[in-house]
């Protein structure tokens, strides 16, 4: 890692995901030791780890930056935007219930925007294996994932929604079998 760029690069993108696991841990931690009241449902806690391993997994990923050797101002601003979507839906997903609201009502409202999310990092996933000539099977498996996040992006089903969230469970554990 002779170059200063992928340095850069990778510190940056560390960072940003950094802040995202942080958010995530700080917001488990007060769910544990129950000072968030009233504790968010089984669905919206499930979704809370699961995006907390993606993120952990994308982390792990991060040494597939150092094999970059020449960056441009435009790679760089790609390689960060995976994270900072991240960062952004790790900020909505444990926003705590207002008064008005109940957990239920609660999940409902920020779903849209949530998966939106995880759909435009699914396709910046898809953008990367592009990116580095690396389609694989699980190339398929986040499109998969990102048709899934944009169908939950407009349901308000909870029985869809139930679904969606073992399909997911069971796609990151598929990816992270392909990626043995």
């Amino acid at each position: 890692m002779d170059n200063p760029s992928t340095l850069l690069t990778a510190i940056m993108f560390v960072t940003v995901l950094s802040m995202g696991i942080g958010n995530l841990l700080m917001a488990c931690a007060e769910i544990a030791g129950g000072q968030r009241q009233p504790p968010p449902e089984r669905l919206h806690l499930s979704w809370i780890i699961l995006l907390l391993l993606a993120m952990l997994n994308l982390f792990w990923e991060t040494t597939a930056i150092l094999d970059v050797e020449d960056w441009a101002f435009l790679n760089f601003l790609y390689m960060i935007a995976g994270p900072m979507v991240l960062l952004f839906a790790s900020g909505l997903i444990i926003a705590p219930v207002v008064e008005s609201d109940t957990p239920h009502g609660h999940y409902f409202s920020l779903s849209g925007r949530f998966f939106l999310m995880l759909a435009i990092h699914g396709a910046w996933l898809l953008g990367l294996d592009v990116q580095f000539d690396a389609l694989t099977p699980a190339s398929a498996l986040d499109g998969a994932l990102l048709a899934l996040f944009a169908v939950l992006a407009f349901s308000k089903s909870y029985q869809l929604h139930l679904a969606g969230n073992g399909l997911t469970w069971v796609g990151f554990m598929a990816s992270l079998m392909l990626s043995l």
